[in-house]
C-alpha cells in the first residue's frame, strides 16, 4: 500500500495527525492531535455541564423523574441557542480532521514520489 493512502487512513480512522506522525512529521501531527484534543475536551466539557444543570433540576422536583420529561428538557437544552461556542467547535474539529486527513494523504504522495525515483535511478544504473 502507498504511503500515501496509509497515511490519510491513519489520520483519517484512528486520530487526526497520526498520519503525520507515521510520516515523520511530528510537529504537525502533534499539533493537529492537539487541536482535536482540545476541541474535544470542551465540548465534553460543557456537555457535562449541561448534563449536571439537568441532574440538579431532576433533584430538586423542577423536572419530572419520567423518560419524557427528561427528555423534553434534553432536547431543550439541546435546542438552546445562547451557547454558540458548541458548533464553532465542532465546525473546528470537522474542519482539523479532513486538514489532516488532506496533509497527510500530500505528504505520503511526496514520499512516495522520492521513493519512486530512488526506485528508477536504481533501475536505470
Amino acid at each position: 500500500m502507498k504511503k500515501s493512502i496509509y497515511a490519510a487512513m491513519l489520520s483519517g480512522i484512528v486520530c487526526p495527525g497520526s498520519g503525520q506522525i507515521w510520516l515523520g512529521k511530528k510537529l504537525l501531527g502533534w499539533g493537529f492531535i492537539s487541536v482535536s484534543v482540545v476541541c474535544i475536551l470542551v465540548i465534553m466539557d460543557q456537555i457535562i455541564s449541561r448534563a449536571q444543570v439537568i441532574a440538579e433540576q431532576i433533584l430538586a422536583g423542577n423536572i419530572g423523574n419520567d423518560l419524557t420529561s427528561i427528555y423534553a428538557a434534553v432536547s431543550n437544552v439541546a435546542l438552546d441557542a445562547s451557547n454558540s461556542t458548541m458548533p464553532a467547535l465542532t465546525w473546528i474539529f470537522i474542519v482539523n480532521w479532513g486538514l489532516s486527513v488532506a496533509s497527510a494523504f500530500w505528504f505520503g504522495a511526496q514520499q512516495d514520489k522520492q521513493l519512486q525515483l530512488q526506485a528508477d535511478s536504481k533501475t536505470e544504473a
